[in-house]
């Protein structure tokens, strides 16, 4: 059975996710997570999110997937014995050291290989296996027959992120934010003056991203001609290909949209849900724009 994963940067918008019909919603630790301060929560959001899945008959899973630097890590772990008494049970995790560790100290955990960790082939899936992922997560370029090579590689979940943004350079590890964007924050948990530059999955960064490379930026010549030019980026949606993920035998498709109100995320949710379940069922579906979707998010498939 595949399910669906959604995203979460608000109190508001896990509840709207799990009301479209998540099967899952993952939401960012503030402090620890890629998608930047303005999308994560809170412990208290935290534990009030787990009890709010709990009750959809659905799973909250959170993201620790910046890269901590060594005096880091011990305050990440720490944390990490504190989500599972709230009843949280996977963590989606970058630090390839960690995910190996985590397993080990807290064998109650399930661990995802982050869409950051770089796998698209199923030699890169078997060797997330082989160090204790219990799931990778595929970017959208992967298409369904290369999808469903990773399914049959090894006995762990293989998703696909089916709705992202595709970034300028290498998936979940741009530094420009950080580079541009001189925003020093302090660090969670640590002394008061202890501060770390932001930046996007940078080793030391908090994941803030300021969407520096979908700016324009202005070029000059020699001559003195000036001009403006965006970076190529592409808004993906497989959504057209959910059939075929599901008939590969993809575990999750998941959402990318930590960033989206309520309102939007839970209309992206519906036009999946709906979706899949005509797929699951073996009924055709149209896949059409769901009504409330903000336009930027109505986007073109591969």
């Amino acid at each position: 059975m595949t399910l669906l994963l959604a995203p979460g940067g608000s109190p508001e918008a896990v509840a709207a996710a799990l009301g479209a019909g998540a099967d899952a919603v993952y939401v960012g630790l503030r402090g620890w997570s890629r998608g930047g301060a303005r999308s994560e929560l809170e412990w208290p959001e935290i534990a009030a999110s787990a009890r709010l899945a709990c009750a959809h008959g659905a799973e909250l899973q959170v993201a620790l997937n910046t890269i901590p630097r060594p005096r880091e890590e011990v305050l990440l772990r720490a944390a990490v014995p504190r989500l599972l008494d709230m009843g949280v049970r996977t963590l989606i995790v970058n630090d390839i050291g960690l995910l190996a560790s985590l397993g080990r100290t807290h064998p109650a955990l399930r661990l995802t290989a982050s869409i950051g960790c770089g796998a698209q082939t199923p030699a890169d899936v078997a060797a997330f296996a082989d160090i204790g992922a219990a799931a990778v997560v595929l970017p959208a370029t992967v298409d369904p027959d290369d999808a469903g090579a990773c399914v049959a590689a090894v006995p762990i979940a293989v998703e696909i992120m089916v709705h992202m943004v595709e970034e300028f350079v290498l998936l979940g590890r741009c530094a420009m934010p950080g580079y541009f964007q001189l925003r020093p924050t302090p660090l969670p948990d640590g002394a008061p003056d202890a501060r770390r530059q932001s930046g996007s999955m940078k080793r030391g960064g908090v994941g803030a991203c300021f969407k520096v490379c979908q700016k324009p930026w202005t070029l000059e010549d020699r001559a003195g001609r000036r001009a403006e030019r965006a970076f190529p980026a592409r808004q993906l949606s497989r959504l057209a290909d959910v059939p075929a993920y599901v008939a590969a035998g993809v575990a999750v498709l998941k959402l990318q949209g930590r960033s989206l109100p309520a309102e939007p995320l839970g209309a992206l949710v519906a036009q999946y849900r709906r979706v899949l379940d005509a797929a699951t069922a073996g009924r055709p579906a149209d896949p059409g724009p769901a009504p409330g979707l903000h336009p930027t998010w109505t986007v073109v498939g591969r």
